[in-house]
């Protein structure tokens, strides 16, 4: 099997690409030439350098005749591919690009006005496709979740603590399929505001109470005092998250630190579980990721944590971790002052 030929974005038309092109019309003059210089001096008995330079004029007047075609072709390679440079959306080359001049460039530009329109016919269909499977999901969760609420009452009324505490496991289970599917399209949802840090990071520990309770885990919490810009309900979730995968690797203390900085605030969610390994640390954030922990201890995805990166690049916040085998993990959650989204 050949190796893949490097794709490379076109130069401009040289002269020796030009006249490479035209081989066969060149070759066809030069034997015309011969031909007439062989019938001047041979059949007509022309002198010998009469006829050399009729032929010559001949050659000269077959050659410049290609430099207009040139000039053109040349001009308008050239627009084509500082055009194709520029373009971030390749494929919608043909709708920067004038209309050429030239019977070769007229099919190019209707080849590639066609192949354009065919991916954006491809890319409309797929949108649809994502589209309609996202508004499903939505739809679904919002079922599931009045069934859940049920349930939720009913056990609360005959005090079945285990099974709450699992319910608002699948509860938060069914929201991760929820922000998963809507992690596409934050733009559409989020609301940028000030937000209190100490007020947010209360309610995602009152809400997640429960599961906090039933696994002795002890929260502390220690500067939050700091108003920070962000969506509440996205980063509720995403703070929900970490909770959750605290809770996971037998987590007995988690604590929430801010500090001020520069060009923003920095919270600091510390758990003191299992940790992670230096094998595992740098790839958490990747998509269906569950590293040496996830085959542990089990009901891992792999999806928690690249969720919660994908709505922090979303929101414009910034995510990252340290840990080690036994000395716990620490989650850091970056607000900027000023919002990405704002520029």
């Amino acid at each position: 099997m050949s190796p893949p030929r490097v794709q490379q974005a076109p130069g401009a038309l040289g002269t020796g690409d030009f006249l490479r092109g035209k081989a066969p019309y060149l070759a066809i003059v030069a034997l015309v030439t011969v031909i007439t210089i062989l019938l001047l001096t041979r059949v007509y008995a022309v002198d010998t350098p009469l006829a050399l330079l009729a032929s010559g004029i001949l050659l000269v007047g077959s050659l410049l005749a290609l430099v207009p075609e040139f000039l053109i072709k040349r001009r308008y390679y050239c627009e084509l591919a500082d055009a194709l440079a520029h373009l971030e959306k390749k494929y919608l080359l043909a709708d920067v690009i004038e209309y050429p001049d030239f019977v070769e460039g007229r099919i190019l530009y209707d080849t590639l006005r066609l192949t354009g329109k065919s991916m954006n016919d491809e890319i409309a269909h797929y949108e649809l496709k994502t589209q309609e499977y996202r508004e499903y999901i939505e739809m679904w969760v919002h079922e599931i979740k009045t069934p859940l609420v049920g349930m939720k009452l009913l056990s609360e009324n005959t005090k079945m603590r285990e099974l709450l505490t699992e319910l608002d496991r699948t509860e938060f289970l069914v929201e991760q399929v929820l922000y998963y599917a809507r992690s596409n399209a934050v733009e559409k949802d989020y609301q940028i505001k000030q937000t209190d840090l100490s007020e947010l990071v209360g309610t995602v520990i009152k809400n997640n109470a429960r599961l906090l309770i039933a696994h002795k885990v002890k929260v502390r919490n220690t500067g939050l005092a700091h108003t920070v810009l962000t969506d509440a309900k996205w980063t509720t979730f995403i703070l929900r998250q970490i909770i959750d995968n605290a809770v996971k690797y037998q987590a007995t203390t988690l604590g929430f630190s801010a500090r001020a900085e520069a060009d923003g605030v920095r919270l600091c969610v510390r758990d003191d579980g299992v940790g992670i390994s230096d094998a595992d640390i740098g790839r958490i954030f990747e998509k269906g990721f569950t590293g040496e922990n996830g085959r542990r201890f089990g009901r891992a995805t792999g999806l928690g944590l690249y969720i919660c990166y994908r709505l922090c690049q979303r929101l414009g916040l910034g995510i990252a971790a340290r840990s080690a085998p036994g000395q716990g993990t620490v989650i850091e959650l970056y607000f900027p002052r000023r919002h990405p989204l704002e520029y």
